[in-house]
């Protein structure tokens, strides 16, 4: 009698977690940085709260927190997201008129609740060195071993302008649960550096595995809003220091009832942004690989759409992801006249989820497969220089590489 007591209470206790699961929490929560809008002016901050209105509070980090005087108050705009396990608050706003190259302070709440203080720091006019973070997959059962993924990346590399997490963060896209645990574990970086995201086939995945467009993603995630009308919030591009990222949208098979020429689209759209590009590097990042690891995977559509797109425009670096291996390619698809071809990089793992069946490919520089434990990458880009490493969560360097571009305006190579 008392092992079904117990049984019994267990159960009610799972169901009313549950059952409030999606309730927003009385003090500020799940706070996120991204940028909606130029990084050197502004910053976008979104946060959950059952609150009334919300607000951002926010100054120079030269200044004391205590002297509120000193610091401006922005009003944020609401939203109540429908989610399967009800209704959630969220708040989101944008600082503008930021100083660029400075670190701010800001805590977020409804006047009379706040967060605990946090910082950013705006990206800087002047051409300068930059050091990202790249995460591939982190869909996972639970969000811890993401969140220690994260922590330990950005423990090892304070100095990391904002973080690129390269699409299926999360298992199943409209499942709040899921994003709940993923912004919660991701809390002390993603609420300190901005985050750069690619839609995942796993983005599009409703808890009874239909396909849907990528609403909760696009919903919690600002992002810029400069991409084709009908893929806005998944197609987009911006530029920090020397570097240019244009950011694709690969579902195009669980996306085709909703939008059916997302290929074509996206690739008009490429073809412009990286014409207007005037930056020394340019990185394209797209979650499905053009050249893939599971030979049962083979993305040539893909390839076909935009490789050429690539070639045409010089395009240093593809990041990639879903396969959850780490590889890079020789340099593919050179043109001559100084380029020796695109470098595709597979990214690994940050979550739980592993493959087993990945194989080196003839194209492979490198290649590993991270079965033990996650892994990350940084990428430090500089005017005439880009490094990549790739590490174990645990510390291990996998791979360092480095592109050198002796004369950046004839982009003139050196590959290390």
């Amino acid at each position: 009698m008392k092992k079904i007591y117990l049984g019994w209470l267990g159960s009610l206790l799972w169901l009313l977690s549950w059952s409030c699961l999606a309730a927003a929490s009385p003090a500020p929560a799940q706070i996120v940085l991204t940028w909606s809008e130029e990084p050197a002016t502004t910053q976008t901050i979104s946060w959950k709260m059952d609150a009334g209105s919300g607000m951002v509070q926010y100054g120079e980090a030269a200044a004391k927190p205590a002297a509120v005087g000193a610091f401006r108050t922005v009003p944020a705009q609401a939203a109540v997201l429908a989610t399967n396990l009800g209704e959630v608050k969220q708040f989101t706003a944008t600082l503008r008129q930021l100083r660029p190259g400075v670190r701010y302070t800001y805590r977020v709440g409804d006047g009379v609740t706040w967060s605990a203080w946090r910082s950013f720091r705006t990206a800087p006019y002047q051409s300068s060195k930059v050091k990202f973070l790249v995460f591939g997959d982190s869909q996972s059962v639970t969000y811890q071993l993401w969140g220690n993924t994260l922590k330990k990346a950005l423990q090892a590399n304070p100095d990391a302008a904002f973080m690129v997490n390269m699409g299926d963060l999360v298992d199943v896209g409209q499942d709040y649960g899921q994003w709940k645990g993923w912004l919660e574990a991701g809390q002390g970086v993603i609420d300190s550096i901005p985050v750069v995201p690619v839609v995942g086939n796993h983005e599009t995945y409703t808890p009874n595995r239909t396909y849907s467009r990528p609403q909760l993603f696009t919903s919690q995630l600002s992002l810029p809003r400069n991409g084709p009308a009908e893929l806005r919030g998944q197609v987009y591009s911006l530029e920090y220091g020397d570097v240019h990222v244009a950011v694709l949208d690969s579902q195009m098979g669980e996306e085709r009832a909703f939008v059916p020429y997302s290929l074509f689209l996206q690739q008009e759209w490429l073809k412009k942004d990286l014409a207007h590009s005037r930056k020394p590097w340019n990185i394209v990042l797209t979650h499905r690989p053009f050249y893939g690891n599971r030979k049962a995977k083979d993305s040539a559509a893909l390839r076909n759409a935009f490789v050429p797109i690539l070639q045409e425009a010089k395009v240093d670096v593809v990041f990639t992801a879903h396969e959850h291996v780490y590889a890079r390619s020789v340099p593919l698809d050179g043109n001559g006249n100084g380029f020796p071809g695109t470098i595709h990089v597979a990214t690994g793992r940050s979550g739980t989820k592993t493959y087993p069946d990945p194989v080196r490919q003839v194209w492979n520089e490198n290649f590993y497969n991270p079965l033990d434990e996650p892994n990350y990458l940084t990428v430090e880009v500089g005017h005439t220089m880009l490094l990549v490493k790739a590490f174990k969560v645990s510390g291990a360097l996998l791979d360092m590489w480095s592109l050198h571009k002796l004369r950046p305006a004839a982009n003139q190579y050196s590959i290390f």
